[in-house]
């Protein structure tokens, strides 16, 4: 067979997902090449720009080197910059070169849509990129820096007044960063809270539109409480260097205006000459195929409605589960298989106001505050390790603990917060229903009668294509020759471990359980790092005194240690612990 070259064109989450699957599916294949083109050396988390934006954590907290992520995969990193296409001769044009593909995967992302607005392109910053975050970042800095020098109150105000335009989740996001960081820029610059205008105007009705309404609601009240001024129904109609004009006829006086209100298709793409549907979008069937054979297009670029008609959003999901379909679907072509339509399988949504308060609408929880700053960090950890494994997750953790550049962590400042236990009881019973229905599954499919399951080749083997070599030789070594005993095993832990965080009964060693089998299912490549980090957090938060057998257990065994310590007898309060200062204090969480 001719030698397939396999492009894929852009590193962000769907790009390098869809990259990272290719490379499992090819990984034997000598007769296919695989190379991945991206205009910078580092996948940039763009969820997160308006953390740099406002000054959170460093310029660099965003960037996640693709080198790495790829390093032990047969895909080859090109660094360019594409500006045409040939698609007669099948060849992508860049800065440094020309590149000939047999099966082109488009995951080159969006761009801002400035609706012909008269001077938004020209008077306003955006949020789409590394750079665009840094020039945000300077240019608050600058304002507060001549704010603290001007006399003239009218100019003095226009120069700390903030206009966000758009009022969904980047909108929301940057003006809760920006809630935070204007107390800091304040004190720095002897400049009183006060005078400093903070402002959100969106076109909609309401803000945040994706979310239910008790949550648009609690956002918007925790924003008017930190004095920010919530324009609805305020479509901007035209900018200029000091002012934004509204239809309302409202004219604000600023000299900062962050545009996050539309998005559309890569610009680049458009080049293609392709069918396009909602703002240069390109249009995909459920095989995330374009008009055009052999070329694929995910994520942002990809305009893709289901059978309900409902459109693909643009989100990090949506675009690693695109991702992965295209990428099978390039496999299926090649061998002669048959291909699978898209299936999307969306957790929710998370919303940060800033480091200090989240939102969260996921699997059917409506979540605020702490719980759901814990979810949104899981969601950004889950992510990045399934494209950059434990290497990213870790460096995740460096940027937002340890080298953040504003205040202490929150994570740190609240690790004593007693919270409600209602939420962690849910995801408490979530994850045992989850662990008891894989259990059922593996009885019905033989994990405890046949020992095929944990052999070489199987479907089901602990042996991925990115198992550590010494996890794999410890597989080789003593899991394979005795499939059936680790069968039996994983499948009776996974039915208990289900059963008692269903019922709260013993849920700390529940949860230990739940950890170790995660942690084993992630070295080889198979686990989840979502649910990890949901065992976390039953483990430490004593989930099964909340609707749970251990809130009544515990006690009860406690007690009954003290009266078998006492030998039976009852003894004077404090009678086991004597002496000065020696009260017993602590507390065992289930």
């Amino acid at each position: 067979m001719k030698t397939k070259k396999i492009v894929v064109l852009g590193g962000g989450f769907g790009g390098l997902t869809a990259a990272l699957t290719l490379n499992k599916l090819f990984k034997k294949s000598k007769d296919v090449e695989l190379y991945l083109i991206n205009r910078s050396k580092d996948q940039i988390y763009l969820t997160q720009l308006h953390e740099v934006a406002g000054r959170r954590i460093k310029p660099e907290g965003v960037c996640y080197p693709l080198d790495i992520a790829l390093e032990e995969t047969k895909v080859e990193l090109i660094i360019d910059d594409i500006k045409d296409f040939d698609l007669n001769n099948r060849l992508l044009i860049g800065e440094k070169g020309e590149y000939y593909f047999d099966y082109l995967l488009l995951a080159c992302g969006s761009e801002p849509e400035f609706f012909n607005i008269p001077g938004m392109k020209e008077n306003s910053f955006t949020l789409w990129s590394y750079e665009d975050a840094v020039k945000i970042r300077q240019h608050i800095e600058e304002m507060f820096e001549r704010a603290k020098e001007e006399k003239d109150l009218d100019k003095r105000r226009e120069l700390l007044t903030f206009v966000v335009g758009g009022g969904g989740f980047t909108g929301i996001e940057m003006i809760g960063e920006l809630v935070e960081w204007v107390e800091e820029l304040s004190k720095k610059g002897e400049i009183r809270k006060e005078e400093v205008s903070l402002i959100v105007v969106e076109a909609l009705p309401k803000i945040l539109p994706n979310l239910d309404e008790s949550l648009i609601n609690v956002s918007k009240n925790y924003l008017e409480r930190h004095n920010v001024r919530i324009l609805t129904n305020s479509p901007i109609v035209k900018v200029e260097e000091d002012k934004v004009v509204l239809k309302t006829g409202e004219e604000i006086k600023t000299r900062t205006l962050i545009w996050t209100g539309g998005v559309r298709g890569s610009s680049i793409a458009s080049k293609l000459g392709l069918q396009t549907g909602g703002r240069g979008r390109i249009v995909v069937n459920e095989f995330m195929e374009t008009s055009e054979k052999g070329i694929y297009a995910i994520g942002d670029v990809a305009f893709y409605t289901d059978e309900k008609k409902n459109v693909m959003p643009a989100l990090v999901e949506s675009a690693m589960q695109s991702g992965q379909c295209a990428a099978y679907n390039i496999y299926a072509d090649i061998t002669g298989k048959s291909k699978k339509p898209l299936k999307l399988n969306l957790h929710g949504n998370m919303v940060s106001l800033g480091e200090k308060y989240c939102v969260a609408q996921v699997m059917g929880m409506k979540l605020t505050g702490f719980p759901a700053k814990f979810i949104k960090h899981a969601a950004d950890m889950h992510y990045l390790y399934l494209v950059g494994g434990f290497g990213f997750v870790k460096e995740y953790f460096r940027k937002q603990f340890f080298e953040k550049l504003r205040d202490r962590s929150y994570i740190i400042e609240n690790v004593t917060v007693n919270t409600s236990l209602i939420w962690l009881a849910i995801l408490r019973i979530y994850l045992g229903y989850r662990w008891l229905m894989s259990g059922i599954e593996k009885v019905h499919a033989g994990w405890l009668s046949e020992g095929t399951k944990l052999v070489a080749g199987a479907s089901t083997s602990p042996i991925g294509p990115n198992t550590p070599e010494w996890y794999a030789h410890f597989v080789e070594k003593f899991i394979f020759p005795h499939a059936l005993f680790f069968q039996t095993v994983i499948t009776l832990s996974e039915l208990t471990i289900g059963v008692c965080l269903i019922l709260g009964l013993f849920t700390s060693l529940a949860a230990l359980g739940s950890l170790f089998m995660l942690l084993n299912f992630m070295i080889s490549g198979s686990g989840d790092m979502w649910f990890f980090m949901v065992s976390l957090a039953v483990l430490f938060s004593g989930a099964g005194h909340s609707f749970g057998i251990d809130k009544y257990l515990i006690p009860a065994l406690i007690k009954f240690g003290k009266r078998v310590l006492r030998g039976g007898k009852p003894t004077s309060k404090g009678a086991l612990y004597r002496g000065k200062g020696n009260e017993f204090k602590g507390t065992f969480n289930g």
